[in-house]
């Protein structure tokens, strides 16, 4: 019996079969690196969230904290005024691109400043939160001289902040900066971040909405909207 070889039509035919095999397997391995990657950059998105936000939590429990000291007999413990009234523990700037905010507490209650930092002999720690050109969320000590903003997020387009200040009918209302009258009446603070991831998403290039409602165009990056809202618990006896 003798051997028989291919001809040269199914030997094209087996390649042509073998070469979309192999295309085709390329080619699931390139949509798969591509999600990958797009989940990877909104896992690290939602990770810069947390950790400004985090942040943004401690410090505003903190805000306006009284200072205890004991009494000149040593058996009773006296409460301070909640803060310095020359530097008041809220303050805020409504920008044109995105806002400020600055939380305050008495060095007694935390040494430590947003950064992390133990600051100096200061009596007042105040820390101010920007977003800056390299969309970064950053912070300092004001009253650190010679404190410089650092990074605590990457990825942030911008910072929004509302303020519930009590009026004088005991109710609650939401407003601006530039439109509160008193930042002691502020009973909570609501901060909003737009982020945007560091690696395109080839998946999904969509319009989104920014904090104010904004439309952002769609650019092939994935974009997420957080809002939380902080309770100033200091200011608790604002209203009745």
């Amino acid at each position: 019996m003798h051997a028989r070889g291919h001809t040269l039509p199914e030997l094209l035919i087996g390649l042509a079969v073998s070469l979309g095999v192999v295309l085709s397997a390329v080619a699931c391995y390139n949509i798969s690196r591509q999600s990958w990657a797009a989940f990877d950059a909104v896992d690290a998105l939602h990770h810069n969230a947390r950790a400004a936000l985090r942040n943004l939590h401690a410090q505003a429990l903190r805000a306006g904290g009284a200072q205890l000291s004991t009494a000149a007999d040593g058996q009773r413990v006296q409460r301070t005024a909640p803060h310095d009234s020359s530097q008041p523990d809220l303050q805020g700037t409504e920008g044109t691109r995105t806002d400020s905010v600055s939380l305050g507490h008495w060095h007694s209650l935390s040494p430590y400043d947003c950064q992390g930092n133990h600051t100096g002999s200061d009596a007042l720690v105040l820390n101010s939160y920007q977003v800056n050109t390299k969309k970064e969320l950053a912070c300092k000590d004001l009253r650190l001289s010679g404190g410089t903003y650092q990074a605590l997020a990457e990825g942030v387009e911008d910072l929004q902040v509302r303020y519930a200040q009590a009026q004088a009918n005991q109710t609650v209302q939401w407003v601006t900066a530039a439109q509160v009258t008193d930042m002691r009446q502020v009973l909570a603070i609501e901060v909003c971040l737009r982020l945007v991831s560091s690696q395109p998403n080839t998946t999904r290039n969509t319009l989104s909405l920014g904090c104010q409602g904004e439309t952002v165009a769609a650019d092939g990056f994935s974009r997420r909207v957080l809002r939380r809202s902080l309770a100033l618990r200091n200011h608790t006896g604002v209203l009745p």
